[in-house]
């Protein structure tokens, strides 16, 4: 009850509103007094709590003093990032700060010591996932950490060590064992940091993702079962040492809290220490609480503490498979995998999108070896390996050799792009399934349930009966993507990019491209698995630079490019690895690209060239009796020349050169004559894109506009309607007729 209350509550979604009234409902037809009374007071309560809870929103810190705690602090390259607490109003906060030379950066990477910091900055709230299917940093701070502002840094100094504390000594402790386990060798260190420590850095990103790929990220959800190991331990040695049973119990009451508080207390963990100390407690005072009473204890606790417990993978996982291990106790090895794999599949594909086609058959494999095997080596390594390194470095090539055997199985052909299934679906399979557990006829009615859903939902993901042109929000840069009805046909133009400069080696930083974190969720959310062509308006890396990366995810079977790019340096270096992978076509004008879903001109360029702004290539597409121009960073001296060279009137015009001055000229404008015109710029973008000069000849012209900087994701669909996606939100444009936003 308190978990659907928390999704109604806390998410305002209205299907949430419908299971908790159901619940209501079922718990009312009991009948019995005692249980609807305490259960409607304990639903009031934490429903006050919830709606309280969701109202929160503190001014921004004020004072200038930090406290950091040593197992807080994160450097990649020249960045470093702080999770500390603002001394005057007690809020935590999120720090960021660019290290100026190697020797500061050494000394965040192994300084041991609670610090007073002061820093000068400017606090702002997280930015919010601007685009479907992006990851929402900013309901991520808020949801699991409590943290509601950041603040980048222009100065920071230490003032001094803070006061000695309890806390702080847990805190020095950690960061010590973690300084430590870098001495381990690899993946043994990344194992034991993750399992033992509760921290997942840089170095774990590419295990956890390849654990995620084939299905098996719930294992590390389940990942508190050390705490058993740990408990088993501590039992067996002080027995044997004759220690009554009271005292055993007694000291385990007292160092199972103090453990969650040194690994980081992460969800997986909380949950495993918290139903371990019910165990002992109920054993230590002859207690008769059933299991399913001690699982709800601990998930009413959790979710007081934690609200937004339930509204990440790793929360949902961890609870929902502890849950279901509560009835597959008496079930076979092989029936208890098939199950957990049952019930955990549609979360993944509600947040993964795809399943693994060998999932079953690897966690049949993987579920007794991390049990019986990695968390048992993991934790010996860590112990062993400082006394005796032998026994390190062949846990460690085990570990190697289990990951080189997994890696073999990530590949693209064994995955099955599903896309998202919807939240409601999501609730709705889940409950099959466990209707399904504690039927004991008429079983099959719930599984042909569950195949219409999946089945159905395939289908309604993999054929649209809409298409759409998407421009990414993807910051400073151009991405758009074009998606015909039923999939028939995927094109992308441009791929979007960072602008890199010269940075000496120790200032590089681990950071996901663009493409990864925006463009390649939303392609497998919507069940994309291939795109038919790419098409590549000039060489700068705002445009092309996330090439890689999505040839890289993706089969391609084309890529078009202005004529005279295959000569640039910068440009082949980028495409080498992929050069038999697809195939390369360069253009030049009056050359007609075959599509079969719409019509393809090139206006540009005439002759070949680098692949500069005056060499983009330049697209006239027929999109749905729709006219598009595309122009890249076309400057206004080639636009002008174009005028007089071929037709470019147009309905829709993708502003060139993200809105700068130096293109859309007057003359331009009024020979495109375009209905709409869409921006893709990035917010405070160092050049100020787009310029009101160029916005200053929207107005004059009377021509509509909207920028990916204020709207997020731009959402086109074929029967010419305008969305956008703002705030994490998908909202309709309420901007007249057409939905476009006028000039001032």
């Amino acid at each position: 009850m308190a978990v659907t209350l928390s999704f109604a509550i806390l998410s305002a979604q209205k299907w949430a509103w419908l299971i908790a009234v159901c619940a209501v409902l079922r718990i009312c037809l009991t009948r019995q007094l005692r249980l609807i009374s305490v259960t409607l007071i304990l639903a009031s309560l934490m429903a006050g709590y919830f709606y309280h809870y969701q109202q929160l929103m503190p001014k921004p810190p004020t004072g200038d003093l930090i406290l950091v705690q040593p197992d807080h602090s994160d450097v990649s390259g020249d960045q470093l990032r702080l999770e500390a607490q603002d001394l005057a109003t007690k809020q935590k906060i999120q720090v960021y700060y660019y290290l100026p030379d190697q020797r500061t950066q050494q000394f965040w990477q192994h300084q041991r010591e609670t610090l007073i910091v002061k820093i000068q900055g400017d606090y702002q709230l997280a930015n919010p996932a601007t685009n479907q299917a992006e990851f929402n940093y900013a309901a991520y701070l808020k949801q699991q950490k409590r943290i509601f502002y950041i603040l980048n840094a222009a100065e920071l100094k230490v003032v001094k060590q803070a006061p000695q504390s309890f806390r702080n000594g847990l805190h020095r402790l950690r960061k010590k064992q973690l300084l430590n386990s870098q001495d381990l060798p690899e993946p043994l260190g990344q194992y034991y940091r993750s399992l033992v420590l509760g921290y997942q850095g840089q170095d774990f990103k590419t295990t956890g993702t390849l654990f995620k790929q084939l299905g098996l990220i719930h294992l590390f959800s389940l990942s508190g079962l050390h705490v058993y190991y740990f408990v088993a331990l501590i039992q067996w040695g002080l027995l044997r040492l004759r220690q009554p049973r009271e005292h055993v119990a007694l000291l385990l009451l007292v160092l199972l809290p103090l453990y969650a508080l040194f690994a980081g207390a992460s969800t997986s963990l909380r949950r495993a220490v918290l139903l371990c100390w019910l165990h002992i407690f109920n054993q230590y005072f002859d207690l008769k609480v059933a299991p399913l009473d001690c699982f709800a204890v601990v998930v009413l606790v959790n979710l007081i503490y934690q609200p937004y417990l339930f509204f990440s993978l790793g929360g949902q996982l961890s609870y929902l498979l502890s849950f279901a291990l509560l009835f597959l106790s008496n079930f076979s090895e092989w029936r208890r995998t098939l199950w957990l794999n049952l019930i955990s599949l549609p979360l993944l594909l509600y947040h993964v999108y795809e399943w693994h086609w060998l999932t079953v058959f690897l966690n049949f494999l993987m579920m007794p070896l991390f049990s019986y095997a990695i968390l048992p080596l993991t934790l010996l390594g860590g112990l062993v390996t400082p006394i005796v390194p032998l026994i390190g470095q062949l846990i460690a090539q085990s570990f190697t050799g289990l990951q080189t055997f997994l890696c073999w199985f990530a590949k693209p052909q064994f995955m099955l792009t599903y896309g998202q299934l919807p939240a409601i679906l999501v609730c709705l399979c889940l409950s099959l399934l466990f209707f399904s557990l504690a039927a004991k006829h008429h079983k099959i009615n719930y599984y042909l349930g569950l195949t219409i859903i999946y089945v159905g939902s395939f289908l309604w993901v993999h054929f649209p009966l809409q298409g759409r042109v998407i421009f990414f929000d993807i910051g400073q840069g151009d991405s758009i993507l074009i998606e015909s009805a039923f999939h028939r046909e995927v094109t992308l133009i441009d791929t979007g990019g960072r602008l890199n400069f010269a940075k000496e080696t120790w200032q590089k930083r681990n950071s996901q491209l663009r493409a990864e974190r925006i463009i390649v969720p939303y392609l497998k959310s919507r069940g994309i698995k291939h795109i038919n062509q790419i098409f590549l308006s000039h060489q700068d890396a705002d445009h092309v630079g996330d090439l890689p990366a999505i040839l890289k995810h993706f089969p391609v079977t084309n890529v078009y490019f202005p004529a005279g790019m295959e000569h640039n340096a910068q440009f082949k270096r980028r495409i080498w690895p992929y050069r038999n992978q697809v195939a390369w076509h360069p253009l030049l004008r009056g050359q007609s690209p075959i599509c079969k879903t719409f019509a393809c001109q090139v206006l540009a360029p005439e002759t070949p060239g680098a692949g500069t702004n005056e060499d983009s290539l330049v697209l006239r597409l027929l999109i749905n009796q729709k006219v598009w121009l595309f122009t890249g960073d076309l400057p206004s001296e080639r636009e002008e020349r174009l005028i007089s060279q071929v037709p470019i009137q147009a309905d829709y015009l993708k502003a060139g050169h993200h809105g700068s001055k130096t293109s859309s000229s007057d003359a331009f404008l009024a020979a495109v004559r375009p209905k709409q015109v869409v921006i893709s710029a990035g917010r405070h973008n160092r050049y100020g894109h787009p310029h009101s000069e160029t916005l200053l000849r929207y107005q004059n012209a009377g021509i509509p506009f909207q920028t990916t900087a204020e709207q997020g994701m731009i959402i086109w669909t074929f029967d010419d309607r305008w969305r956008s996606f703002l705030n994490g939100e998908e909202r309709k444009n309420d901007y007249g007729s057409v939905g476009i936003k006028k000039s001032p």
